[in-house]
């Protein structure tokens, strides 16, 4: 007899993986950001490498997520910009090759969506930051995995982590916003 293996429950309402240990696939996971450009425009880029994992609990709301961003890897379609960015001015990558977010806690919230507390570290500053976040899906791929996927967005405020380079022109204003819009999109692997 073929046994349907079972991957989802219902949580509140809400459809979600089952429990267990599930790995983010770096081939189908982003982060990228948007930042303001001159007051009317704006700067998009992305880190190309992102890892880490979602421990998912029986209780939902009592979940772990963990993630690592590599930041040498970040583009914004511009060489120049890019080492600017990685620079000590910035980032400062020699020094601090990565950032990281761990959460706190989980708010399950209406709609099927999720308040993920947490706290991030860009160079050697760690600030609170809460992702507005929403379960979106999972499957069996051709291969046999069961993939779930997760998205979830925030803005930060450079400030906050020691990202303030005065960049004003002189006529007046800053070429870069303050705040930093940030979107991940996350296809994660249960581990068996």
């Amino acid at each position: 007899m073929n046994q349907t293996k079972k991957t989802s429950r219902i949580f509140n309402g809400m459809l979600f993986p089952i429990p267990g240990e599930y790995t983010i696939d770096p081939m189908h996971s982003f982060t990228c950001f948007i930042a303001q450009h001159l007051v009317v425009g704006q700067v998009w880029g992305c880190f190309d490498s992102i890892k880490g994992k979602i421990t998912l609990a029986d209780d939902p709301t009592l979940s772990s997520i963990d993630i690592s961003i590599d930041t040498a890897s970040i583009s914004t379609h511009n060489e120049r910009r890019d080492e600017d960015i990685r620079s000590a001015r910035f980032l400062d990558v020699k020094k601090f090759p990565t950032m990281t977010y761990h959460s706190t806690g989980i708010i399950a919230e209406p709609g099927g969506h999720l308040t993920i507390e947490g706290e991030l570290t860009i160079r050697d500053i760690t600030n609170s930051v809460s992702i507005d976040a929403v379960f979106s899906g999972i499957v069996d791929d051709p291969w046999g995995n069961t993939r779930i996927a997760f998205n979830g967005n925030t803005k930060i405020s450079r400030k906050d982590f020691g990202l303030m380079t005065e960049l004003m022109r002189e006529t007046g204003g800053l070429l870069i916003g303050k705040d930093i819009i940030i979107n991940i999109a996350t296809e994660l692997l249960l581990q068996t």
